[in-house]
């Protein structure tokens, strides 16, 4: 009560003075308010998208700070009862890479599930598994032998 004492306030004007549309728009700053807001927005969805673009390196700290830890080391079987990779083994160069391929996965016996291979060359720290597996279909070194189960060439 004590504010409208001292303020006048005139009702009809409302009345009188109210737009619509694009009239409004322009009468009370509209366009301004409309540009802000989508200046702000896209600022937000840069800084996001920023953001994401570099959250892989975040990710990598992370991973690394888990491996120097001394618990971590404990846990990290010994680098001799892995077969050693080295830059030739890649995925342009399979034939190279193959014969430390068939030696890990003897183990699994003449067939073998994907599945399966799969957990041999992720034990084994080979590089891209599913792209390994993909490549050695399309060159012919892992044939089916039906009922969902593979085998070497040779």
């Amino acid at each position: 009560m004590f504010f409208f004492k001292f303020t006048k306030i005139d009702f009809r004007c409302f009345r009188r003075c109210s737009v619509y549309g694009i009239e409004a728009i322009n009468a009370y700053n509209g366009w301004a308010m409309a540009l802000a807001g989508a200046l702000i927005v896209m600022c937000g969805l840069a800084v996001l998208s920023f953001v994401i673009s570099k959250l892989h390196i975040v990710v990598d700290l992370m991973e690394k700070r888990k491996q120097d830890s001394p618990d971590a080391s404990l846990a990290i079987p010994s680098a001799s009862s892995k077969p050693a990779l080295t830059a030739e083994h890649d995925l342009s160069n399979l034939e190279s890479s193959v014969a430390c391929y068939y030696t890990e996965t003897a183990k699994l016996g003449k067939t073998f599930t994907l599945q399966d291979l799969f957990a041999v060359f992720r034990e084994c720290d080979f590089p891209h598994p599913h792209l390994t597996i993909r490549s050695l279909k399309e060159k012919g070194l892992l044939i089916p032998a039906g009922e969902g189960l593979f085998t070497w060439k040779g």
